[in-house]
């Protein structure tokens, strides 16, 4: 593995990994590698690092009480080691699946309110994730206060004909606390260019 972190960050390469619960692939022994505090040896590093959904769904053991620690939130896992200094340069999030029902409350709010987090976020989409019903609901985000109701009619048409451009525009109206993803989260082509070394 060490040989790998080496190349990675040699290339200037991110590793973006999967972390919190998976419902993708099935096996419950695979979960245990979804923690998102087993990110740490890939940051150490020194290697960027991208967690896939700001690992907002599901819950991971609390490794840093040892190896039985309790389960808390994986998205407070996240948190921790976003907010660790140490960290500033090399980790980052991504919002792609966010908006998914099961993952919508109250990580999202979060990240959207969090604007000293938003240089560090990037979108993605999980396509094809964002056409497949009912795992996102326009009407759900209204309800949970994320969207005003007069966007909701202009979104859903938007997705009968372009679900990339239904996640980006719906990423783009969302509002928490007064607060909104700053441009920025959406230019990501800078961060996937290959780093001058």
């Amino acid at each position: 593995m060490a040989d790998v972190l080496d190349r990675l960050y040699a290339l200037g390469l991110p590793l973006i990994s999967h972390a919190g619960e998976e419902r993708a692939v099935l096996g419950n022994d695979i979960q245990e590698f979804g923690n998102p505090l087993r990110l740490r040896r890939a940051l150490d590093a020194g290697v960027r690092v991208v967690v896939a959904h700001c690992a907002s769904m599901g819950q991971d053991r609390d490794l840093d009480k040892g190896e039985n620690g309790p389960f808390v939130d994986s998205f407070q896992l996240f948190s921790r080691l976003f907010e660790d200094r140490r960290y500033e340069k090399n980790l980052f999030g991504d919002i792609s699946a966010m908006t998914q029902i099961d993952r919508a409350a109250p990580a999202l709010a979060t990240v959207i309110e969090r604007e000293d987090w938003q240089p560090r976020l990037l979108n993605g989409s999980d396509y094809p994730l964002p056409g497949v019903m009912p795992i996102f609901s326009v009407d759900e985000l209204v309800s949970m206060g994320l969207l005003q109701a007069a966007a909701a009619p202009v979104l859903k048409e938007i997705r009968t004909y372009n679900v990339l451009l239904f996640d980006f525009v719906l990423k783009r109206t969302l509002r928490s606390g007064g607060k909104a993803f700053a441009p920025r989260v959406f230019e990501t082509r800078g961060f996937f260019e290959r780093l001058k070394g």
